[in-house]
């Protein structure tokens, strides 16, 4: 790739800029340690370098983070992300929290945020699980 007619090839440093700092480092600090630590939201990210490497050991462990940092502030957020990446384990477990936080998610700034398709799928999904029955 060095060597040949990439702009790449006659630069001597390279500019990596698609994720931030504290991603990129997350990532290098798993290729050496077999370990990461992270907010929840940062982890998103990583997850999404994860699978642009194909590391499904990073990927996993960044659903673990995500977990155990899921609030209802951020659950629609990650429920979002979780569908983004395929991630389906994450994505039902999302779903489930905030189908047990229903008032509280349905409030929250993020779920406001959420893509008018993807909130319309949420609560047709929430209603087939009885989400709105009274």
């Amino acid at each position: 790739m060095f060597r040949s007619p990439f702009a790449e090839s006659s630069q001597d440093e390279i500019e990596v800029s698609q994720f931030s700092y504290d991603v990129y480092r997350a990532f290098l600090e798993f290729l050496y340690t077999d370990q990461v630590s992270m907010e929840p939201e940062d982890a998103i990210h990583l997850m999404d370098l994860a699978n642009a490497y194909c590391e499904p050991k990073l990927k996993y462990l960044c659903e673990r983070i995500i977990k155990q940092g899921i609030t209802t502030c951020n659950a629609a957020m990650l429920y979002s992300a979780a569908l983004k990446f395929k991630a389906e384990e994450l994505e039902e477990f999302c779903f489930r929290f905030a189908l047990n936080h229903m008032t509280a998610v349905i409030q929250s700034e993020a779920f406001i945020k959420l893509d008018p398709e993807l909130m319309k799928d949420f609560i047709l999904k929430a209603s087939q699980q009885g989400a709105f029955k009274t």
